[in-house]
């Protein structure tokens, strides 16, 4: 189980702070409803997400040996995606060779959505690497049902929590809401730094994660 609870953490962790879906709660909170419009788009990724991890935990869940070759690959794929993950934090540090847009033209419209709308960008922009290794993580898991379903909710309160704390910290006061924008203006224009950093360092917890668990083995 300590295993389990360490990759569903890092997991949690790369949904949490998962740097465009971050910057999909930033830009639909700069519309008309701000608060509304967030807790949409957070509703909708955190659907997905859940039903994700939730049905692979109750239709794969200890159904596959962590000994066996089917197993060890789980945790290969995490370690080449957290591999990979480094690596793309590295290119984005890299000058762009042309000039970039104060908001990405594929989040622009996020601005003009209703909550119904924010719902549903909530569930395409939602992250979904690191519901898919939580799924991989409990499939290879021997945890009762309990277990699972402590997992899924040791995820969700990471992957939902951070940006839901966003959200409360924003919407509490306008003065809040004031500082929100300012931020918001600074986080877009040097996005591509921000999004490195995390990037970068989800990535080495989850070769680190996925090391530690292949030598436990």
């Amino acid at each position: 189980m300590d295993d389990l609870a360490r990759t569903l953490v890092v997991c949690g962790l790369i949904s949490g702070t998962q740097p465009i879906t971050l910057m999909g709660v930033l830009i639909v909170m700069g519309g008309e409803r701000p608060r509304a419009n967030g807790y949409a788009f957070l509703c909708g990724a955190f659907l997905i997400q859940t039903c994700l991890v939730f049905g692979a935990g109750a239709l794969l869940g200890g159904r596959v040996d962590p000994l066996s070759n089917l197993g060890q690959s789980f945790i290969w794929i995490q370690f080449f995606l957290g591999f990979a993950l480094v690596v793309f934090g590295l290119l984005v540090r890299r000058p762009p060779r042309k000039p970039i847009p104060e908001i990405p033209h594929a989040l622009e419209r996020l601005r003009a959505l209703k909550p119904t709308q924010s719902f549903v960008a909530g569930i395409v922009v939602a992250d979904y690497q690191g519901p898919v290794l939580a799924s991989l993580a409990l499939a290879a898991s021997s945890v009762s049902i309990s277990g699972r379903v402590a997992g899924l909710f040791l995820y969700a309160s990471l992957a939902t929590g951070i940006p839901l704390a966003l959200i409360l910290w924003t919407t509490r006061s306008e003065r809040a809401l004031q500082r929100f924008t300012a931020f918001t203006t600074k986080a877009m224009v040097h996005r591509r730094a921000v999004m490195s950093w995390i990037t970068i360092i989800v990535g080495l917890s989850v070769i680190v994660e996925a090391t530690m668990t292949l030598l436990s083995i």
